[in-house]
């Protein structure tokens, strides 16, 4: 079998969970090879960072050949697919160039900072031949994805409520302080609030309705509180990147069904509190859900396969909605009806 080469682009915050994933795979004997990594600040192939998903300092294989430019390394380097962990205003940019020099190309979320960037991004993917997905993680979660099995297969009964929050203070580490600045990061509703919202498309479909109140703080959209309506369940969302220094990064998801109430765990992990029983955990099948992305995706390409878990069109889909929440937040939070475009 082929193995399929990749080129890591960026090595920030983001990069080393990308980086352990494929470490992961590569000691199942995954058909990849990470044959370069590339990011303009060559003292990143050594730096210590620490995030939200609280990655490891990393010393990278010396196989694995750096630049710390894009342009040397398409004449340098040969490679199938390009996994793009830049800053969120570069997405669109290299993400485009990328896929017309002929690569396949896994990009971080947000796809881009608006709907009409993620819409020139799909283009290129077109007219290039290549494939694209966004690196949307929860999608490929154990914990979201027992979630998901729960809902579909009516495990616990009826869904009947559920709350998702994700809660951080503001990130520091960022690229010349780009998550401080709206007009690169989009504040904490397209950086970090969209996971969730992706989240909720992913287990219901499209919303009929939205509402979010928002408040401002270093950037715009710093808080918020979205609900996204559906026919028989309103779906609360909570987003923060307001907490106290101090506070320990939170994701997690309450889900009340008719039989059963089940949150994960910080060990992705599902607790499951049964109407008139005893409390028991439930342990996903599984594998890290970086790792997970990047293995679906590059099979995708190695085996010429549908992508049916997560398309372009849908996280092109979850850039809108969140153009819907923006509007309804700077409207007070008014219930606004949503019609999907893909």
């Amino acid at each position: 079998m082929k193995t399929l080469k990749i080129a890591l682009i960026g090595f920030g915050g983001i990069a080393r969970a990308h980086y352990s994933g494929y470490r992961l795979l590569l000691k199942e004997n995954a058909p990849i090879s990470l044959v370069a990594v590339c990011d303009c600040n060559p003292a990143q192939f050594e730096r210590f960072l620490k995030i939200n998903t609280e990655t490891e300092q990393v010393k990278l294989d010396p196989s694995i050949h750096t630049y710390t430019d894009v342009d040397t390394l398409l004449a340098n380097e040969e490679f199938d697919m390009a996994d793009i962990c830049l800053p969120s205003y570069l997405h669109k940019e290299f993400s485009v160039k990328l896929l017309r020099a002929g690569k396949h190309v896994l990009c971080e979320k947000p796809m881009a900072l608006s709907s009409a960037e993620c819409e020139e991004m799909l283009a290129a993917s077109r007219e290039s031949g290549k494939r694209l997905m966004i690196a949307q993680c929860l999608r490929f979660c154990p914990s979201y994805l027992y979630l998901k099995k729960a809902i579909d297969e009516n495990l616990y009964g009826r869904l009947k409520r559920i709350e998702m929050n994700r809660l951080s203070a503001h990130p520091l580490w960022g690229f010349e302080h780009w998550f401080e600045d709206t007009a690169r990061s989009g504040g904490c509703i397209l950086d970090m609030h969209i996971h969730d919202v992706d989240m909720a498309r992913f287990l219901f479909g499209d919303p009929q309705a939205v509402s979010t109140v928002a408040y401002d703080g270093i950037t715009r959209w710093q808080m918020e509180n979205t609900r996204m309506f559906y026919p028989n369940l309103t779906a609360v969302i909570n987003g923060s990147w307001d907490e106290t220094r101090g506070t320990p990064f939170v994701a997690n998801f309450c889900a009340v069904f008719e039989k059963a109430t089940l949150t994960n765990t910080p060990d992705d992990n599902v607790s499951v509190h049964p109407e008139g029983g005893e409390p028991y955990v439930i342990e996903p099948e599984g594998i890290d859900m970086y790792a997970a992305e990047i293995e679906y995706f590059t099979k995708t390409i190695m085996e010429d396969l549908p992508n049916d878990v997560n398309p372009p069109e849908s996280a092109t889909e979850t850039v809108r909605v969140i153009e819907a929440l923006r509007k309804s937040a700077a409207q007070g939070g008014e219930k606004i009806s949503y019609t999907p475009y893909h």
